[in-house]
């Protein structure tokens, strides 16, 4: 399975744009706090909680940045039904799915390229 990490070059790169678009100064005093210290100290995020709160500071100053990442947790569910979908109907192979990168990306990308009149998830 897949893991998606927040590396410290994530960071360095949500920092920079936050300081070239004016974002950072925007920001919580705590939250500039701990961009500032990640960005310094980390080299791969393991906590969840903190991988939490830095994705809502990347949103605050970015949707790109967080783009990737969302669109692999939505590819990944998606990809979870139809594993099932697939194994109920015998198609052992099915479970190679869930292994590949490009494939999980490919679903949550095109699921948030859809109108919100045709999201059915």
């Amino acid at each position: 399975m897949h893991e998606v990490y927040i590396t410290q070059s994530h960071i360095r790169n949500a920092l920079r744009i936050a300081l070239r678009t004016g974002k950072y100064f925007k920001l919580h005093p705590t939250e500039r706090a701990i961009l500032l210290l990640a960005s310094r100290i980390v080299v791969r995020v393991k906590s969840q909680t903190l991988r939490e709160i830095l994705l809502k500071i990347f949103e605050k100053i970015s949707d790109k940045l967080t783009l990737k990442i969302k669109a692999y947790l939505i590819g990944l569910e998606i990809a979870h039904r139809r594993v099932e979908q697939a194994l109920a109907l015998g198609y052992r192979r099915a479970l190679e799915w869930l292994r590949d990168l490009n494939y999980i990306l490919y679903l949550g990308l095109s699921y948030l390229n859809t109108p919100p009149l045709y999201q059915a998830l």
